[in-house]
């Protein structure tokens, strides 16, 4: 069964549902409290995204430590950035986020870094150098015809910019 936008506005229809979310996937279902040391309830802090210990009055911030962390971009305008991400074979450009979001594409271009980078970061691919695993290769013409020069005095001269090799070894 595909989950289509209309699972995705059910299933997230607000910043707090949004948050409820990042709180259960941090913390579980029995939250641990550090300063007092208890496994126990948490109760939302009115006006900012930070839960209370029920005990202590300890406040934990789900979004400590996430690409949420220092952003006042609504949560639910995250998730859908994220939705559209995985929704998409070929990736979300800025401007597509500007466009679907209503933000601007200074924010959308953030949005778009930060969620790469963290895609990245879950695939394991963001320390890997341009010489370690699959690298595609292209060729292009150097330079460039003459004006009023014909098609056939085009350069044949292409040069090999780049090559790789699966075992990291890099050619030239």
């Amino acid at each position: 069964m595909q989950y289509t936008i209309l699972d995705f506005q059910k299933d997230f229809p607000d910043d707090d549902t949004c948050l409820d979310r990042i709180f259960q996937l941090k913390y579980g279902d029995a939250p641990f409290c550090s300063k007092c040391e208890k496994h126990t309830k948490h109760h939302r802090v009115s006006g900012r995204r930070q839960y209370a210990c029920q005990f202590c009055g300890h406040q934990i911030a789900p979004c400590a430590g996430t690409p949420f962390e220092k952003s006042r971009t609504s949560l639910q305008k995250w998730f859908y950035a994220m939705y559209l991400f995985t929704a998409s074979r070929h990736g979300v450009p800025a401007k597509e986020l500007e466009r679907q979001l209503g933000v601007t594409y200074k924010t959308a271009w953030r949005m778009a870094h930060e969620l790469r980078k963290l895609m990245a970061q879950l695939d394991g691919t963001e320390n890997r150098s341009l010489d370690s695993g699959h690298v595609e290769i292209d060729e292009t013409y150097v330079g460039g015809r003459k004006i009023k020069e014909s098609v056939a005095a085009t350069p044949s001269a292409t040069c090999r910019v780049f090559s790789g090799s699966q075992s990291g070894a890099a050619e030239s």
